[in-house]
């Protein structure tokens, strides 16, 4: 409370506003609601592109996974769809058979979040991506990546390359 004299030398209080009133609230909320609704779809956006490129890392590290590890073990290594089909979206995974024709999984590859579009034609689970004992692969084959939201240059695609090596490459959205 701040006080004021007046000229009869009274001390009157004089009141502040404390708050706001409901017409700045409604404004406030109003300007806070059009933010929003132009932030989340950017916002979308910008996750998927760094999750498509996280994706694409992720692949290329478990396809040097299972060259090293045919290297390593001296046994053709196969990388196969969990699908079954020409869907990778829905994991895969590394494997190789033992000495006892057994066949031992390396390691699991789980589901991809958010249901990307990531796809091959040619390693569709019959054939597999078959890495020999000496880091080669047995059949040259593509990748497609992306999201069906995709904009601009968000597309993946890789080529498994003779050599066992992966090449990637950045495309525009269909």
């Amino acid at each position: 409370i701040v006080t004021m004299k007046n000229a009869n030398s009274k001390i009157k209080p004089v009141n502040r506003q404390k708050g706001l009133t409901l017409i700045e609230l409604m404004v406030t909320t109003i300007v806070l609601a059009i933010l929003a609704t132009v932030a989340v779809p950017v916002m979308k956006n910008l996750f998927e592109r760094k999750s498509v490129f996280a994706i694409g890392d992720l692949f290329i590290k478990s396809i040097k996974l299972a060259r090293v590890e045919a290297i390593q073990r001296g046994k053709t290594v196969r990388v196969k769809t969990s699908s079954g089909s020409g869907d990778w979206s829905q994991g895969w995974f590394i494997e190789f058979t033992d000495d006892n024709n057994a066949i031992q999984t390396i390691r699991n590859f789980p589901p991809l979040p958010s249901n990307p579009n990531f796809t091959s034609n040619e390693y569709d689970g019959s054939p597999d991506l078959t890495i020999l004992p000496t880091g080669q692969v047995s059949s040259i084959g593509t990748f497609d990546l992306f999201y069906p939201t995709c904009v601009g240059n968000q597309r993946l695609g890789f080529n498994v390359l003779l050599s066992g090596l992966i090449q990637k490459g950045v495309t525009a959205c269909p």
